[in-house]
């Protein structure tokens, strides 16, 4: 026995929309996924016999939807000829996307605001020492003559 197995999806939240082709498996084993304009990865595999698994890499709000899978099986006579049984279709499964959004910002806003801290103290402390040791002008001090008022018994 052979099956050839396709997942779909329906991106609603009732199967009212047409189903889009998300990847299927021949029953050759060939593994053909579908062109999408989203960034989530898919990966279609044969678990055990009767066990085919569909997986969505870095999901994002665009899976969300109903996914159900088709499978055809194929049946191996006697004779050696496959003849195909009729098509198989799982009930559907609803799959939300939710994202936390602290959780998404906020290793990236403590990277961003440690260093720009960083940078910022570095930047202070190049300018002082640079300051401080490279534009000294050598200005050489005359000294004051220290007039004092002097007593009028020493006129």
């Amino acid at each position: 026995m052979a099956f050839d197995v396709a997942w779909f999806a329906v991106h609603s939240f009732g199967l009212d929309k047409a189903p889009v082709l998300l990847s299927s498996l021949d029953r050759k084993g060939i593994v053909n996924t579908a062109q999408r304009d989203w960034k989530s990865g898919l990966s279609l595999e044969r678990v055990s016999v009767l066990e085919f698994l569909l997986q969505v890499h870095g999901s994002e709000d665009q899976d969300f939807g109903n996914y159900y899978c088709s499978v055809t099986p194929w049946v191996k006579s006697p004779t050696g000829s496959w003849q195909k049984e009729a098509e198989i279709q799982s009930k559907p499964i609803f799959i939300t996307v939710k994202m936390d959004v602290l959780n998404a910002f906020k290793y990236p806003l403590l990277i961003g605001v440690g260093l720009s801290t960083v940078i910022g103290l570095l930047s202070c402390l190049i300018g002082y020492c640079s300051s401080h040791w490279c534009c000294k002008k050598e200005v050489q001090e005359t000294r004051r003559e220290r007039r004092r008022l002097m007593s009028m018994e020493m006129d």
